[in-house]
């Protein structure tokens, strides 16, 4: 482009000294300098554009990257924030860990030592030399140590229960086994603890010899939780437990005629160291494991809120058919 202008200005110059000598030669020449003129401010335009576009692409791509620059930013700062959120949960978590465990530790002390206490206290006053003590009076500390030492058992077993339930520990294998005997040997199991004047009832509405295959130790557990519950605080009456089959389902009930739960304690029950009577021996334990096992076999155990004159717990296993 600088040859070619230097060219057009160099006939220019030509043409100028010959239109000095030819009027006819000099208006031509004045054609051709506008027509220079013209042809310089245009290319001068085309330069102006080119230019133009040119800063508009670079502006563009450094546009376009200060928008990725900008972008990675915010998505590095939504990361940052989110992990802050995460780290604030999880404190939260820690926080609240701690506290249950303090809680934990401060209940177990408490229920473990009564027990402890009782059994020492009555196992001194036994051994103690130089006393009479009348056989009547013998016979009852060692049945109130033979209580208070299946109580410090339980609430051991309680506490193996749950770390294992917990951990996620392997379930035994089904078996089969008669389907009556399961409600016969919870029964026969909290049956000594029962109180004086209290019927306890079994029914069983399947075939006496029926086999089924299921887990037949880990819903013993479940009903002897719920028996245990209903014995302690029904003081006459009858405590009933019965069993049916409906759609390859288990269907348990555990009924007595004690005080019943109030409706604002249907749902708190359920909970680790719940007690309506604080002063009644346990750690309340008891339902929150047995809603955990059955929750484990895939069932569910609730409290019949409709049942009336006491209290009812339903529990609900479904039947292994595989194995």
């Amino acid at each position: 482009m600088k040859r070619t202008l230097l060219l057009l200005n160099a006939i220019i110059s030509l043409s100028v000294v010959y239109a000095a000598s030819d009027p006819v030669a000099a208006e031509q020449m004045e054609m051709l300098q506008r027509r220079s003129q013209f042809t310089n401010g245009g290319i001068a335009m085309v330069v102006c554009i080119g230019a133009l576009l040119v800063f508009l692409v670079v502006n563009n791509r450094w546009q376009h990257r200060l928008e990725v620059k900008n972008l990675q930013l915010q998505r590095e700062r939504n990361v940052v924030v989110a992990q802050n959120k995460q780290l604030a949960i999880e404190r939260d978590r820690a926080e609240a860990a701690l506290q249950a465990k303090t809680a934990f530790l401060r209940s177990m002390t408490h229920e473990i030592r009564t027990p402890l206490n009782a059994i020492n206290g009555f196992t001194q006053v036994l051994t103690m030399t130089g006393v009479e003590i009348p056989e009547a009076e013998r016979l009852d500390f060692s049945q109130r140590i033979q209580e208070n030492t299946r109580l410090l058992t339980n609430i051991l077993d309680d506490l193996i229960l749950i770390s294992d339930t917990e951990s996620g520990a392997d379930l035994p294998d089904p078996e089969q086994c008669i389907a009556a005997s399961i409600i016969t040997q919870a029964r026969d199991t909290v049956e000594p603890i029962v109180a004086k004047g209290v019927e306890l009832k079994c029914s069983c509405m399947m075939p006496e010899t029926e086999m089924i295959t299921t887990r037949p130790h880990m819903i013993n557990l479940i009903l002897t939780k719920l028996l245990d519950n209903a014995a302690k605080f029904t003081t006459r009456g009858s405590i009933t437990i019965s069993m049916d089959k409906v759609d390859d389902k288990l269907h348990f009930a555990v009924a007595d005629t004690g005080p019943g739960i109030p409706c604002d304690k249907r749902d708190y029950i359920f909970e680790r160291f719940s007690k309506l009577d604080s002063f009644m021996q346990g750690a309340g334990l008891g339902l929150s494991i047995a809603r955990m096992i059955a929750e484990r076999l895939g069932g569910t155990l609730t409290l019949d809120a409709s049942y009336v004159g006491g209290s009812k717990f339903d529990l609900i296993i479904p039947i292994d058919n595989k194995a």
